[in-house]
């Protein structure tokens, strides 16, 4: 059954058209969308041509002032119109006065930069200020037949005024022929073939894939119209038939672009192809798909898209997702990370964090733990991390991120460095110093810090960079075993701190009191190599010179004795620190005391490596710190402490280890010998027989 009524008019029909047919509206705000972004090459054309024609009432003033006074003046001899009619131009095949010519020119290509932005109200506008009224009035013939008064006269009685060309089908006829004449110029001809749908006469007019795609879609509507009404309308005569061609112009928008890509005009032709013609193009044709699948080629491929072009991506898949479409998410969040990167390449610092936030919960820590691994001012870093709070990041999953990303995890002993050797601190070492203040800044997050720290003085202490691991060791500030006693309260009440926690303070301590230890020796090892010089012993001739040596020796005296009594207070701390990491209660130094349900495993071997390294270490310096202060006695004893059960130290001692260390002890007890003592360092008198 047909939805149009008998006594619709055409203007009624085709509204019911765009209501029920979602196919034609959508072609229509294509051209509407065409039409409005060349307005402003209207005001360019504007100002490029000057327009200034002739007063209103006169046209072609240059023409009439010619056929008036021009024959009486030399060299006005060439041939033009003799009558002032609007069709004397092709009825006479004259032309115009060159001055009129060229506004004529002017005047035409404005009127369809105009009709091409759909300001149709100012080109007839221009068209009577020009002296053009007939032309004015011939633009008319396009629109649609409507007689409201059909549908009942209004309560006062007045007629309302009709609306359109009731001889529309005639007026279509006739401008059709008249777009195909050659006597008419490009741009006259172009004007009529819009309201025609005559697409071989207006694509010769357009200068771009925008007039182009605007000049198929408005031919296109068209002939959808003028179907619908040569279907539906009903006169009282036949209409008038409309070319072949006319009708074999059937578009649909998949064969509009598919022209546009095979385009004669190769600046069209390649125009089709450039990006921002190719997004249009599918937005327009609804496939948003094939779209994504473009841009994920565009991020791929060797010729990497601008960062405007990322910006616009970015935007539009958030648009999607706002509009609540189904998206292919991995190209989707693709297309994102990459426009964040664009953003962390330009350090644009406050964005970042915003369009991170857009990414899934694991590619936002992997994302913003990047971004934040170059980030090396202290205020800087404080400014991401609120950053980050703003758009609701996972900042404590971040920033344990950043500083595993930048201390690795991993780390190989090299048994063949000399425990003596200080290794110096790299730029890279450096910046895994500087990564552990990420974890500082907030309290709740001092478990965290103590547990990174750890690991990063760990591999420092494995290849012998102890200042690098003191540095480390001063970031985590004094208070924070407290503090993370009492933010655990805070979330568990009164229960136990977890085994993790336990043991992580506690290696924290065992680091503290090995790093202590090492920082007193290397205090005795200074102070035992800057002993007082003897004067020299030279016999002196004269009384001055015995008095002045007698005085340099008792200055000898005052400072050696002065000197060793530092050396023992340097010797004691060295040696108490010493012990207090070979001796480490429950267990052993490097060793924790609570079982964890889950267990690192690459940690517990780190921590055996390290005590394979640092404890035999420290008993040769504990050996050569008693053998170089006459401690032999001492020396020898320090056997029974490596033997002992209770503390193990014998089980991280290499082969070649304990031969060296026993060898050690050899010496001390052959030096305890030639004091007159037994090998065991007791006085040999004091023995009974």
């Amino acid at each position: 059954m047909s939805v149009v009524r008998k006594n619709w008019s055409e203007k009624m029909i085709v509204n019911s058209l765009y209501e029920r047919d979602s196919s034609v509206r959508q072609s229509q705000l294509v051209v509407d969308w065409l039409e409005h972004n060349a307005e402003h090459w209207m005001e360019v054309v504007l100002q490029m041509d000057n327009m200034e024609y002739c007063s209103e009432s006169v046209c072609w003033e240059n023409t009439l002032h010619e056929l008036q006074h021009g024959r009486s003046r030399p060299g006005s001899l060439r041939p033009i119109v003799s009558e002032m009619d609007p069709d004397a131009p092709v009825r006479q095949r004259r032309p115009l006065a060159d001055l009129d010519m060229e506004d004529e020119a002017r005047l035409l290509r404005y009127l369809f930069v105009c009709i091409r932005a759909g300001k149709f109200e100012e080109a007839q506008r221009l068209c009577i200020e020009s002296g053009q009224s007939w032309r004015a009035a011939t633009l008319e013939g396009w629109k649609l037949y409507h007689d409201s008064n059909m549908e009942g006269v209004v309560d006062n009685g007045k007629l309302q005024e009709i609306e359109g060309n009731p001889n529309r089908d005639i007026w279509k006829a006739m401008t059709w022929n008249m777009a195909s004449e050659d006597k008419f110029s490009l741009y006259e001809k172009a004007m009529y073939a819009v309201y025609c749908g005559n697409l071989t006469q207006l694509l010769p007019a357009g200068n771009s894939w925008e007039d182009y795609l605007w000049a198929y879609y408005k031919v296109m509507v068209d002939v959808r119209v003028e179907q619908e009404l040569r279907l539906n309308s009903r006169k009282d005569r036949p209409l008038e038939p409309l070319p072949s061609a006319y009708w074999d112009q059937v578009l649909t928008p998949e064969k509009v672009f598919a022209e546009l890509k095979a385009c004669p005009n190769e600046t069209i032709r390649r125009s089709a192809e450039l990006p921002h013609h190719v997004i249009q193009t599918c937005i327009i044709l609804n496939d948003i798909d094939g779209l994504l699948e473009i841009m994920n080629k565009w991020l791929n491929g060797d010729e990497k898209p601008s960062n405007h072009m990322l910006r616009f991506m970015a935007h539009f898949v958030l648009f999607l997702r706002s509009a609540g479409l189904q998206t292919n998410d991995e190209i989707c969040y693709s297309i994102l990370k990459a426009y964040v990167q664009c953003l962390i390449d330009d350090h644009q610092v406050p964005l970042v964090a915003t369009y991170t936030a857009t990414l899934p919960q694991d590619l936002q820590v992997q994302t913003y733990a990047y971004f934040l691994e170059e980030i090396v001012d202290r205020k800087e870093r404080q400014k991401c991390l609120e950053y980050a709070e703003a758009a609701h990041l996972d900042i404590p999953m971040i920033t344990k991120t950043v500083v595993e990303n930048i201390r690795g995890k991993d780390f190989q002993i090299d048994r063949k460095l000399s425990p003596a050797l200080e290794a110096a601190t790299s730029d890279e070492d450096r910046k895994k110093i500087e990564a552990i203040e990420w974890l500082v800044f907030d309290p709740s997050q001092r478990a965290e810090a103590l547990k990174q720290s750890n690991a990063v003085m760990r591999c420092f202490i494995a290849y012998r960079k102890h200042a690098a691991a003191r540095d480390v060791f001063e970031k985590i500030p004094p208070d924070s075993i407290d503090i993370i006693y009492r933010q655990w309260q805070l979330k568990a009440d009164m229960s136990a701190l977890p085994p993790e926690g336990e043991n992580a303070i506690r290696e924290y301590l065992c680091i503290r009191a090995y790093l202590s230890a090492h920082d007193a020796f290397n205090d005795w090892f200074e102070h035992f190599h800057a002993a007082p010089a003897p004067p020299s012993s030279k016999t002196h001739g004269n009384f001055t010179e015995k008095v002045a040596h007698e005085h340099r020796q008792q200055n000898y005296q005052a400072e050696l004795t002065r000197w060793q009594n530092t050396l023992d207070i340097h010797t004691k701390a060295t040696l108490e620190r010493i012990y207090n990491v070979l001796l480490f209660p429950d267990g052993g130094w490097m060793v924790d005391q609570s079982v964890e349900s889950e267990p690192d495993t690459s940690r517990l071997q780190q921590m055996k490596l390290l005590r394979e390294l640092c404890l035999p270490a420290l008993c040769f310096i504990l050996h050569k710190v008693y053998q170089s202060t006459g401690q032999y006695r001492e020396c020898v004893e320090l056997a029974n402490i490596v033997a002992s059960e209770q503390y193990g130290l014998y089980k991280v001692f290499s082969k070649d280890e304990l031969q060296k260390i026993l060898s050690a002890i050899r010496e001390s007890s052959l030096a305890i010998l030639k004091n007159s003592m037994d090998p065991l360092g007791y006085d040999s008198s004091s023995v009974k027989p």
